[in-house]
Order: C-alpha cells, then sequence, then structure tokens
C-alpha cells in the first residue's frame, strides 16, 4: 500500500498551520495515486511525521514517501527530514521509504509566479 506525507514546518500561529492543512486537503481530493495521504509538521505542530507514519504502516503501508512542503534547500531540507527518514529505515526494514525533492526544486514555480505577476493591475 502506497502511502504520501506533506510535510511542513509548522508553526505557532494556527492560522498558518491549517493553511498548509486545507492545501493538503485539496490535494488529497485530487490525487490518484497514493492509498494514505496525510499532512504532518516538522516542529510546532501536530501531528509529527513520525506519529504519522506510524499509523500508515498500522493501516499496511510498506512503501511511504515524503514530500516536503519547503521553498529552499536550508537545515530541515539538507539535514533535518533526511536525518529522520534515515532513522525510520533503520526502524522499519520491511517498508520502503522514499524522500521527494523538496516543493522550491519545482520546475513549475517560475511559471506560477510569473502567471501572478501577470495580472493587470486594479
Amino acid at each position: 500500500m502506497k502511502a504520501i506525507i506533506f510535510i511542513a514546518h509548522g508553526s505557532k500561529k494556527e492560522k498558518s498551520n491549517e493553511e498548509f492543512l486545507a492545501l493538503v486537503d485539496k490535494i488529497i481530493e485530487e490525487d490518484k495515486i497514493y492509498d494514505l495521504k496525510k499532512a504532518a509538521f516538522l516542529e510546532l505542530a501536530t501531528p509529527d511525521i513520525k506519529s504519522v507514519v506510524t499509523e500508515f504502516i498500522i493501516k499496511g503501508a510498506n512503501d511511504i514517501s515524503f514530500y516536503p512542503y519547503f521553498l529552499n534547500s536550508g537545515r530541515h531540507v539538507l539535514s533535518d527530514i533526511p536525518e529522520i527518514v534515515e532513522e525510520l529505515k533503520k526502524e522499519h526494514l520491511n517498508i520502503k521509504f522514499r524522500l521527494l525533492p523538496h516543493f522550491g526544486e519545482s520546475k513549475k514555480i517560475e511559471k506560477i509566479i510569473l502567471h501572478d505577476i501577470s495580472k493587470p493591475f486594479l
């Protein structure tokens, strides 16, 4: 069973967390690839990554992907998240874990920005 976890940093401001959760809900509605899908936070909010992994494994997931919703390749993208994934690989030898490229690596970001800035002034 294939699963994906969308990872955001997490914020003390609940509105920020809610915006991410709402985005993930929309993605979940459209996705046809993964059987299990959920948002998780690196820190400051719940659920955390390991809790979601545990939940998915209990539900039968044997192939779990992680999508870091981070714009730039800072410490969290380069170190923190890969370290968590490596820990999980050691703890769950029978599960396939895959760390996908972070959001900021998408080649479509330029098109989104160009689209947004090309709107006429009101």
